[in-house]
């Protein structure tokens, strides 16, 4: 191992982690395991006893690592080696020596990563045409799902799937839930999944969620046929921040809604957001009076009881 990559890894992952998005889970955390949190995307983070910091998801046995796979694992497969020195180097002003390497590409990974066995598995699921146990125990209507069920799919196991797309509206990733899982394609790319508008014209809003059940939630509650619904997947990489940057410039009369969740990780994503989309007066901050649009719904419905 290089010395910059030894000295990499020795970096506070826990307050790196705070910087992208994430926020400490108190409560379950311990001495030796802290507990992070970005909307529904959680990952458990120890420093070993040689002072390396590492982490893993629980919902996801396959991620895991140390800072080199975090920063791989969410910007896709071109961000290389190279890529994360610079990246490092960059977050610790300038801390990390070594030899020279490529600057960061802009991120058209379109070009750049083959996606295919992403869209091949997409095509070779079921398409959902009734309304699935996990989505009716959420609250969902079939009503609502017929209206959008482009967007998804089931697998064997019987969770339901949320396309995420690319500009081209080729699938380069998805969702997964269900009621014991909560993940993401293996090998896929976070971008954006895009449900609506459903009169097929431009959108006059465009609502910027956590998470596909997000989505369908708010949907159903405010029933607009002219809204798109974007889902950012629980992560803000820069794949999805350029798709926002493009959506936004392809639609420059929609009111860009940043619906996410009404706590501090939500808080942090509309931040960043109107960061990217500084200088554009249609943006603004629409938060659920509970945690989520799908607790909202489930409020609404009678199947939960409000917070006192």
């Amino acid at each position: 191992m290089d010395n910059e990559i030894e000295a990499m890894i020795r970096i506070n992952l826990r307050e790196y982690l705070e910087k992208d998005g994430f926020t400490l889970d108190e409560e379950e955390s311990t001495k030796s395991s802290l507990k992070m949190r970005r909307g529904h995307e959680v990952l458990i983070v120890r420093k070993n006893d040689n002072g390396e910091w590492g982490y893993f998801n629980p919902q996801n046995s396959g991620d895991k690592g140390n800072i080199v796979q975090y920063l791989q694992g969410r910007r896709g497969l071109g961000f290389t080696l190279g890529h994360c020195k610079k990246h490092m180097r960059e977050y610790a002003g300038g801390v990390f020596r070594g030899a020279m390497v490529p600057g960061i590409p802009r991120p058209v990974f379109q070009k750049t990563l083959d996606l295919s066995h992403v869209a091949r598995r997409w095509e070779s699921l079921n398409s959902v045409w009734g309304l699935p146990r996990y989505l009716e125990g959420r609250g969902l209507t079939l009503e609502t799902i017929k209206a959008y069920a482009p967007a998804l799919r089931m697998d064997k196991k019987g969770n339901v799937l949320f396309a995420h797309t690319n500009d081209d509206g080729k699938v380069v990733g998805y969702e997964i839930k269900g009621h014991d899982f909560d993940g993401f394609a293996k090998g896929g790319v976070r971008i954006l999944c895009r449900i609506g508008p459903l009169d097929g014209g431009v959108p006059a809003k465009i609502a910027l969620t956590e998470s596909g059940i997000d989505s369908l939630s708010l949907a159903q509650l405010v029933r607009r046929r002219d809204a798109l619904y974007c889902s950012t997947g629980g992560a803000l990489g820069p794949h999805t921040l350029n798709a926002i940057k493009a959506l936004a410039a392809k639609h420059p009369e929609a009111e860009i809604l940043l619906a996410f969740d009404a706590d501090m990780a939500g808080d942090g994503y509309a931040v960043n957001i109107e960061k990217t989309l500084v200088g554009r007066d249609s943006v603004r901050r629409l938060m659920p009076k509970v945690k989520d649009w799908n607790d909202q719904l489930q409020l609404k419905l009678g199947m939960r009881k409000p917070e006192l």
